[in-house]
């Protein structure tokens, strides 16, 4: 299994990136994600087959096309019911995958958590 520490916050810089969160009516404030919070776990970590898969791209090309940039990420804190949950978004041309995970990083139940 590939991990990647998704802590990559300056992707919302992207072109188009920023256009879509917007149009999505995500809030662009910093993100509450783990590795930004002190004294919390540190950063989830997803497994870039699971991202790879969901993009159509190989796995093994998935670490370094998120340390330059080319999927750009957004992670998002569950709250409430859904605290404990994070959702993870990927950008990567034109395309979009979302992934909900718990503070491990290994994907939440079917049926639980944001969609």
């Amino acid at each position: 299994m590939t991990n990647i520490d998704w802590n990559d916050f300056d992707s919302h810089a992207l072109s188009g990136v920023a256009e879509a969160l917007d149009a999505a009516g995500v809030d662009l404030s910093p993100p509450d994600c783990p590795s930004e919070q002190p004294g919390a776990p540190g950063p989830v970590e997803v497994d870039a087959v699971l991202v790879a898969e969901g993009l159509g791209l190989d796995p093994a090309q998935v670490p370094a096309m998120v340390a330059d940039r080319r999927i750009a990420t957004l992670c998002e804190r569950g709250v409430g019911e859904d605290a404990g949950l994070f959702r993870f978004t990927f950008y990567f041309g034109k395309q979009r995958f979302r992934l909900v995970t718990d503070d491990r990083g290994r994907p939440a139940a079917a049926g639980s958590g944001p969609a």
